[in-house]
C-alpha cells in the first residue's frame, strides 16, 4: 500500500459498542429468523432438486446433442418445438451453473473464506451465497472455519443480513450476556481495532477489503478471522464465517496493521474506600479477596510473551549465543527450549543491530566534531530509523544525523553496514518500555531521569515491567558497561546474561553506593567519548518499593541531572522523578513522552526459563561417548560424493540455503526455504499439522498452509522419474525424495564412519571430508522471526558440539603425525563452526608456533582479538600464550 492510499482512521466512537447498551429481555426476532432459515432450506432444495425433477417430468432428459448441426439445420425456420427445446436447454444450463455456484460457495465457506467469482454467474452466485449462508449459520453445512458445533445458539441474523443489506444491527443481550459482552470488548485496550462500517451506496464492508486496506494483502483476511472468531461482539453476535460481519463489530487486527490506532484505556475510575482493617474485601461476585490486598494479575500465568518484547528477545538471544560460543554446555530442559523458540520468533534483531550500530557510531562522530553526544532522554526505534529525544534541544546535528523540531529530536536513517564500531555507547542505560501505537520501540535513558523512576498501577504487572527492564539491561549489546543490582524480582534472575546482573539486598548495598556516588556524577557523556569508555553505569531495579529507610537513602543518592547511577522501582515512591503507570492489561502510560504503550513484561515463569537457558550453557560440556561427543546417526546415509552429484541440496552448516529450486517470487523464497529445510532435517516424514506448528508458530489456516506446501513442491520440481521431490504418503506425511541431499546428513555419515576407521590414516581422511561440509556457524543468516523450531530441537548446539569435537580430534591426530599445517587447517575448520571456542584457538596457537614460531603466535593473537571481543580469556589460554611468548605479559582479556 502506498502512502496516498493509507488513511489514518481514528477510532470512531460514534460506532462504539456502548451504542448497543439498550438490551431487550428476550430475542423477539428468533421466530422470524428460524422461518427465514427454513425458507432458505426449502428454496435451495426446490432449486437443486425440484427444478431438474420438474424439467424431466415435463420435457424428458436434458437435450444433449448427439451430433454437430449441418448447414441445412441453420437454414431451416425454427418451429415452436425447436424454441421449446432451446428454452429447456437454457433452463438446464442455468440450473447447472447455479449448482456450480452452490458448490463453490459451500467449499469456500467450509474454508472460512469467500468464493471466487464464477464467470457469467453474478445473480446466480449472489442467490447461492444467500441461501448457503443461511444454512451454514444453522450448522447444516458447518465446516472447519465455522466451529458452529462449539458455538452458542445463533444470534439474530437474517438472510438479508447475510448478504449485508442496509439494516441496522440489532442489540441482543440478557442479564448474563451484558457482562460477557463487556468482558469481550474490554480486551480491545492496547490493540489495533477496526470498526466495521455501515453499508454505503451498495458497498458492504468485508474482511478481504479490510485486510487489503490495512494489511496490504487481501489474502491475509484469515489472520483477522482467527483473531476474532471466538469473540462475542457488542450485539451478542459472534464471527462464525469469515464473510459474515456486521456493521459496528469491533475487529482486532494484527499488530502490523496500518492506518489504525490502538485503543486507549478508559479513564481511571476512583477506587471504592478500603474496608476497615481486618475485614476481607469482596468483589462484585462476592468472592473474598486476599486479606493482604494483593491484586490478581489476569495474565500473569500466561505462557506467551506479553508486550512488544522484540528488543528484549533479541538481546537475550544474542547474549545466549555469545555464552554458547564460549562453551557448548548441556541440553536445556524442554520448557526452556520452548521459550527460546518463542524468543527467536519474537526477536527484533534488525532493530537491535541498528540501535547498537548508530549509538556507537554517534560517539565516534561526536568525537570527530569535537562535541559531546546530545543529551538524549529517550529513543524511538523502527525498522528504518533511530530517533533521539533531547533535552535541552541541540539544533546542530553531527554528520549522519538530522535535527528535527528545532533540535528537540535527532534522527538517523543510516544503513547498518560492516562490523560494529569499537566506540562506547553514550547511553548504556537505555531500556525499552514497550511499543507505541505506531509500532515503534520506545526506550528511556534511566541515567537522564535525575531521580527515581517509579512504575505504579497494578503491582503484579509493575513487577513484570521491572523484571523486563532488568533482563534487558543485563543482555542488550549497548548495555555492556551496565551493572544491574536487582532486588525483589523473580527467583533465578541472577542467572540471566553475563556478569552484569546480580541479586542483592538493597539495604546491604547502600554503603557501597554512597561511597561511589561521586564517581557516577557529572561529566557522564564526556566520560564516554573514548573508544572504549570505561565509565560503568549502575542500575538498581526493585520489584517493589523498598522500606522507608532504604527508599530515603536511595532518594538522597539521586542528583538533579544526568548521572551513571539510576533506580527503577515497581510501586509508589514519594520521591519519584518519573512516574509510569501500568494497568492489569499491560497498558503503560508514559507522561514524559505523552505516550501510551504496550508494555514489555516478563513473568516469573519466563524468567526461570531464560535462567535455565543460561545455566545450561555455562555447565561443562561432558563427553557422552567415552571421551568423545556422540554423533547422532543420520536416517539418510549420504556422504560428500552424494552431495557433489546431487541436483537438489539443503545446506544448514553455514548460511541456510536450498540449491536447485526453480523460479519463485522473492517474497516467497524465505518461507519455501524454511519449509524445505525442516523437511530435510526430518526425513522420516512430517504430518502437515506438525509442519504448521513449526513453520507458522503464530498459527495458520489450512488453505494458507497447503498453498505454501504446494508452492514449495512446484519450486523443488520433479525427480528423474517425474515424481515430485516433495511427496506425501498415504497417511498424509510430507517428506523429501531421497535424491534431495542435506549437508548435515553428509557430515554425520562421514563422522560416524570415522569412529569405525581401521587406521589413523582412514580416520584422518574421513574427518577431513566431514569437516569440509561445514562452511560456518550452523543456521547462520536465518531471517528475523523464523526458524524458532531449531531451538526446540537443540540443533545449533548439537551441530556445534559434533563438529568442534571432530576438528579437535583431527588437529590432535595431525599434530601427533608432525603435520602442523594440517593441524592448523583442522583447527581453522572448527573455528568456522564456533569462532569463540578457546580449545580450538589453543590448538591453532600450538600448530602455528610449530610452523612459524613467534610470528605465527602473533598472527593468531590478532585473529583472536577480533573473534573473542569482550570474551575473557580462559586461564588455559592465557597460560599457553605466556608459555609460547613470555614477553607478551598478561592477557586477561582479548581486548
Amino acid at each position: 500500500m502506498t502512502d496516498d492510499t493509507t488513511v489514518t482512521e481514528p477510532i470512531d466512537r460514534s460506532t462504539d459498542p456502548s451504542r448497543f447498551a439498550t438490551a431487550s429481555p428476550g430475542r423477539p426476532g428468533d421466530d422470524r429468523h428460524l422461518g427465514e432459515i427454513f425458507g432458505s432450506a426449502v428454496a435451495l432444495l426446490l432449486l437443486l432438486v425440484g427444478l431438474p425433477v420438474l424439467l424431466v417430468a415435463l420435457a424428458g432428459p436434458p437435450p444433449i446433442p448427439t451430433s454437430l448441426p449441418s448447414a441445412r439445420d441453420f437454414a431451416q425456420q425454427l418451429s415452436f418445438e425447436d424454441l421449446l427445446t432451446v428454452l429447456v436447454a437454457v433452463l438446464w444450463l442455468t440450473w447447472l451453473w447455479f449448482l456450480v455456484c452452490v458448490v463453490a460457495e459451500v467449499l469456500a465457506a467450509r474454508r472460512g473464506g469467500l468464493a471466487k467469482s464464477v464467470p457469467l454467474a453474478g445473480p446466480l452466485q449472489r442467490l447461492a451465497r444467500a441461501l448457503v449462508g443461511a444454512l451454514l449459520l444453522t450448522g447444516i453445512m458447518a465446516g472447519q472455519a465455522q466451529a458452529v458445533t462449539e458455538a452458542p445458539a445463533p444470534t439474530t441474523t437474517s438472510v438479508s443480513s447475510i448478504v449485508m443489506a442496509d439494516l441496522p444491527p440489532v442489540a441482543v443481550a440478557d442479564d448474563a450476556g451484558d457482562t460477557a459482552v463487556a468482558d469481550e470488548q474490554t480486551d480491545n485496550v492496547g490493540k489495533k481495532v477496526y470498526t466495521v462500517k455501515a453499508p454505503k451506496n451498495g458497498y458492504h464492508d468485508n474482511l478481504w477489503d479490510i485486510s487489503e486496506r490495512h494489511l496490504g494483502e487481501g489474502r491475509r483476511y484469515h489472520e483477522i478471522y482467527e483473531l476474532n472468531k471466538d469473540r462475542i461482539q457488542a450485539d451478542g453476535g459472534k464471527l462464525q464465517l469469515a464473510r459474515l460481519i456486521q456493521p459496528g463489530w469491533e475487529l482486532q487486527m494484527p499488530d502490523d496493521a496500518v492506518g489504525l490506532e490502538r485503543v486507549a484505556p478508559p479513564a481511571p475510575v476512583e477506587a471504592p474506600p478500603a474496608p476497615p482493617a481486618g475485614v476481607p474485601s469482596t468483589d462484585a461476585s462476592g468472592d473474598v479477596a486476599a486479606a493482604d490486598g494483593a491484586t490478581a494479575v489476569s495474565q500473569s500465568d500466561q505462557s506467551g510473551w506479553m508486550g512488544g518484547i522484540g528488543l528484549l528477545a533479541a538481546g537475550v538471544i544474542g547474549a545466549l549465543a555469545l555464552q554458547r560460543r564460549r562453551a557448548a554446555g548441556r541440553r536445556a530442559r524442554d520448557e526452556a527450549r520452548d521459550v527460546e523458540a518463542d524468543l527467536r520468533i519474537a526477536a527484533s534483531t534488525e532493530r537491535v543491530d541498528r540501535l547498537d550500530h548508530v549509538l556507537r557510531d554517534l560517539t565516534g562522530r561526536c568525537r570527530q566534531a569535537g562535541v559531546n553526544p546530545p543529551p538524549a532522554y529517550a529513543a524511538l526505534v523502527d525498522d528504518v530509523s533511530v530517533e533521539l529525544l533531547l533535552a535541552p534541544a541541540r539544533p546542530e546535528a553531527v554528520e549522519g544525523w538530522e535535527a528535527l523540531d528545532d533540535g528537540d529530536r535527532w534522527r538517523s536513517v543510516a544503513p547498518v553496514e560492516g562490523p560494529r564500531s569499537g566506540d562506547a555507547v553514550p547511553y548504556p542505560a537505555l531500556v525499552a518500555l514497550g511499543i507505541d501505537p505506531d509500532g515503534r520501540d520506545v526506550l528511556v535513558d534511566l541515567e537522564s531521569a535525575g531521580g527515581i523512576v517509579a512504575v505504579t498501577g497494578d503491582p503484579g504487572v509493575a513487577e513484570q515491567v521491572a523484571a523486563a527492564v532488568a533482563v534487558q539491561a543485563a543482555t542488550a549489546p549497548w548495555s555492556d558497561v551496565v551493572r544491574v543490582t536487582a532486588s525483589d524480582l523473580p527467583e533465578g534472575i541472577a542467572e540471566v546474561g553475563d556478569e552484569r546482573l546480580r541479586v542483592a539486598d538493597l539495604a546491604d548495598e547502600l554503603d557501597g553506593f554512597e561511597r561511589q556516588i561521586d564517581s557516577w556524577r557529572d561529566g557522564v557523556l564526556t566520560g564516554r567519548m573514548g573508544r572504549r569508555g570505561s565509565l560503568t553505569s549502575q542500575v538498581v531495579v526493585s520489584g517493589r518499593v523498598p522500606s522507608p529507610d532504604v527508599a530515603s537513602r536511595l532518594g538522597a543518592l539521586m542528583g538533579s541531572g544526568r548521572q551513571a547511577f539510576s533506580v527503577l522501582v515497581a510501586g509508589e515512591h514519594p520521591g519519584a522523578r518519573w512516574k509510569l503507570q501500568v494497568d492489569e492489561h499491560g497498558t503503560l502510560s508514559v507522561p514524559l513522552l505523552g505516550l501510551t504503550l504496550e508494555a514489555n513484561r516478563v513473568t516469573a515463569a519466563q524468567v526461570a526459563a531464560v535462567a535455565e537457558l543460561f545455566s545450561a550453557s555455562r555447565e561443562v560440556d561432558r563427553p557422552d561417548d567415552g571421551d568423545r561427543v556422540s554423533v547422532p546417526a543420520p536416517v539418510r546415509t549420504h556422504d560428500d560424493s552424494a552431495w557433489a552429484a546431487a541436483s537438489h541440496r539443503v545446506a544448514v552448516l553455514g548460511k541456510v540455503a536450498v540449491q536447485g529450486g526453480g523460479a519463485l517470487a522473492d517474497e516467497r523464497v524465505e518461507l519455501a526455504t524454511e519449509l524445505v529445510t525442516y523437511l530435510a532435517l526430518h526425513p522420516e516424514g512430517v504430518h502437515p499439522t506438525v509442519l504448521s506448528g513449526a513453520i507458522w508458530p503464530r498459527g495458520v489456516t489450512a488453505d494458507v498452509r497447503d498453498a505454501g506446501i504446494q508452492r514449495a513442491r512446484e519450486w523443488l520440481g520433479s525427480d528423474a522419474d517425474g515424481s515430485h521431490l516433495l511427496r506425501q504418503d498415504a497417511e498424509g506425511r510430507l517428506a523429501l525424495a531421497d535424491s534431495v541431499v542435506c549437508d548435515w546428513d553428509c557430515a554425520r555419515t562421514l563422522l560416524v564412519r570415522s569412529r569405525r576407521a581401521a587406521t589413523p590414516r582412514e580416520e584422518i581422511d574421513l574427518l577431513r571430508r566431514g569437516l569440509k561440509m561445514a562452511r560456518g556457524e550452523a543456521f547462520s543468516g536465518v531471517p528475523q522471526g523464523r526458524y524458532g523450531w531449531i531451538a526446540r530441537e537443540d540443533l545449533p548446539r548439537t551441530i556445534a558440539r559434533v563438529l568442534v569435537d571432530a576438528a579437535s580430534r583431527l588437529a590432535e591426530l595431525l599434530s601427533d603425525q608432525d603435520d602442523p599445517a594440517g593441524s592448523s587447517a583442522a583447527a581453522e575448520a572448527g573455528l568456522r563452526v564456533n569462532p569463540a571456542h578457546q580449545g580450538l584457538w589453543r590448538a591453532l596457537l600450538r600448530s602455528r608456533h610449530a610452523e612459524s614460531g613467534p610470528a605465527g603466535v602473533r598472527r593468531t593473537l590478532d585473529e583472536m582479538g577480533a573473534a573473542l571481543e569482550s570474551v575473557p580469556l580462559e586461564a588455559e589460554t592465557e597460560a599457553l600464550v605466556n608459555e609460547l611468548m613470555p614477553d607478551t605479559g598478561s592477557l586477561a582479556t582479548s581486548g
